[in-house]
């Protein structure tokens, strides 16, 4: 579409700048190309020159949850690779779904998992990793995909957390332990303060809010979902998923 746009404006000015050199099917990816070849005017709309919010994605999941690891591994993931540089998009990960918690006498909780013990520990495992990672997603993200994209979750935790700069002992006692238990109940108290509260996961909200014509979206295509709901001029990455597009329904008619 960027380049139809510019192509129309060449037959109404007749030329561009001497000075560019480049094909004009990237005239419109930068703004520092556009104002070479003198066409930043018709690529307004395709230039990342005014800046808003980003868009903060929350993910409630559960560690062996096979619909929250297919949405981590095939839509997050990609999309915060895609995205990063941007910055128009910032997330977070509760790891707890649709556990249950009882309170000891001890003060210490007792977990009940959907899948199982073992998903107790993972979601164990993960809450102690993102508490190491300073709740710095670019930091704990890598580790938990690379978890849940693992045939095993459990057994890859070692490997993907040694594979970070993260201390696996650290991470493992953590786990095992009081701190890993209270850092558990943080992320229930998280879980359970949703409004609307959750019904299923993953559980998505997208900016402090949730519908199910929201999750139907993000939960489909998340860089559609983050790209649409960005109020900003939309990057490059976003612009060219548009141009595809476009360019598939020009050749159509």
């Amino acid at each position: 579409m960027k380049l139809y746009v510019v192509i129309a404006l060449i037959s109404v000015i007749g030329c561009v700048s001497a000075q560019c050199n480049i094909p004009p099917q990237f005239w419109c990816d930068s703004l520092s190309v556009a104002q070479k070849c003198g066409v930043e005017s018709a690529c307004r709309e395709f230039l990342n020159t005014e800046a808003a919010e980003p868009v903060k994605i929350e993910l409630y999941f559960e560690s062996l949850c096979p619909g929250c690891r297919q949405f981590i591994t095939t839509q997050l993931y990609p999309t915060w690779m895609s995205l990063k540089e941007s910055g128009i998009m910032t997330a977070s990960m509760v790891p707890y779904g649709n556990a249950k918690e009882v309170q000891l006498s001890s003060g210490m909780w007792n977990y009940t998992c959907q899948h199982g013990a073992e998903e107790c520990v993972g979601n164990l495992i993960e809450n102690c990793i993102i508490h190491y990672s300073e709740d710095k997603f670019d930091t704990y993200f890598p580790i938990l995909y690379c978890m849940e994209d693992a045939s095993d979750p459990i057994k890859a935790a070692e490997m993907c957390v040694k594979k970070s700069d993260l201390d696996w002992d650290q991470i493992h006692t953590c786990s095992k332990g009081e701190q890993g238990n209270h850092l558990m109940h943080k992320s229930a108290m998280k879980t359970e303060a949703l409004d609307p509260a959750h019904k299923y996961v993953p559980w998505i909200v997208a900016n402090g809010k949730h519908t199910e014509g929201m999750q139907q979206e993000a939960q489909g295509n998340l860089m559609k979902f983050v790209c649409d709901t960005y109020t900003g001029t939309k990057p490059k990455e976003c612009q060219s998923g548009l141009k595809f597009k476009q360019i598939l329904s020009f050749l159509e008619m």
